[in-house]
């Protein structure tokens, strides 16, 4: 088989399945202008069957890349959507779907099937909207090697190599959201004014300045601070503020022996009570019970207990 066309199929096994991704196929494909036959049928297994005109239905995540050309897809057989260089076709199992390269263009594809909790656990949890069917990510090199990377180990099948392929497909899936998300704010001009206020609260989280403030020393009222920071960051500005300061509250417990007090007034925090309780809301354990577990001390003294 030649550089043109990579294709893989592949098994995994039960203990494979327990690391949350399995990968089922992987592979690419050099489609030519005014080819005479999509898809290639070199490759494939011998019971591989699809025609774009018929569509098909797989019990898998397929993720295909396109990396130049274009052509169309189809999730509905009377409608069609443009698909173009730079595009990754999202294909959740059991979904009717078909696509083809244009025959004027021809294009570069590349996928990798997969399947698992941890895919199954984004798509439940809203990180891929039920309705999206596209990434927009622009080329993007670094995704392409991937996809090589994973049909290189997914063609040697030494032992362990379902865990890489399942971090590449991790990469590959994680990667391409990115990018799809941040071409979202590609053009809008508050984006830099986020991120100067996302500076301010990390350098001030101990202070008394407030998400009010900082939108006002960025020229922006604060309802619209409020509503593009949390789309940006996915997370609301006093909820960051938040965030920064348990993250510090976790290590000063595991390290220090400051008392709860102390950590709380160090943080900012007037009232240790209330301190104690937000931490209780978001880490699940009091201040003083995650000390007791995960506190410097007292792993120290079970280790030596346990030696």
């Amino acid at each position: 088989m030649g550089d043109e066309q990579r294709f893989k199929y592949l098994v995994s096994s039960k203990q494979d399945s327990l690391w949350g991704i399995t990968v089922d196929n992987v592979g690419s494909a050099e489609i030519p202008p005014d080819y005479k036959c999509y898809p290639p049928q070199c490759g494939h297994p011998h019971d591989y069957f699809f025609r774009p005109d018929k569509g098909r239905m797989l019990d898998n995540y397929q993720f295909i890349y396109i990396s130049h050309g274009r052509g169309t897809c189809n999730f509905h057989p009377n409608t069609s959507i443009e698909v173009n260089a730079g595009d990754m076709l999202i294909i959740p199992p059991f979904t009717w779907h078909s696509y083809w390269p244009d025959r004027k263009t021809g294009w570069h594809e590349h996928w990798i099937g997969m399947r698992g909790s941890a895919i199954e656990n984004r798509f439940r949890n809203g990180f891929v909207s039920p309705s999206q069917r596209i990434f927009k990510i622009g080329y993007n090199e670094e995704i392409i090697e991937y996809y090589r990377r994973a049909s290189a180990i997914a063609d040697l099948e030494m032992p362990g190599y379902q865990q890489v392929l399942a971090g590449l497909a991790n990469l590959i899936f994680s990667l391409a959201l990115y990018q799809d998300t941040n071409q979202m704010f590609a053009n809008d001009r508050n984006i830099e004014l986020i991120e100067q206020a996302r500076t301010i609260l990390r350098e001030n989280y101990l202070t008394d300045i407030t998400p009010q403030e900082v939108a006002k020393l960025i020229n922006m009222s604060y309802s619209l601070f409020r509503k593009v920071f949390k789309e940006y960051n996915n997370i609301s500005p006093t909820q960051y503020v938040i965030e920064l300061k348990l993250q510090n509250a976790r290590k000063l417990l595991m390290n220090t022996d400051k008392s709860i007090k102390e950590i709380a007034f160090y943080l900012n925090y007037d009232d240790p009570l209330y301190f104690s309780s937000l931490f209780k809301k978001h880490v699940g354990y009091s201040p003083s019970t995650f000390r007791e577990k995960y506190g410097r001390k007292n792993i120290l003294k079970k280790e030596e207990a346990d030696n």
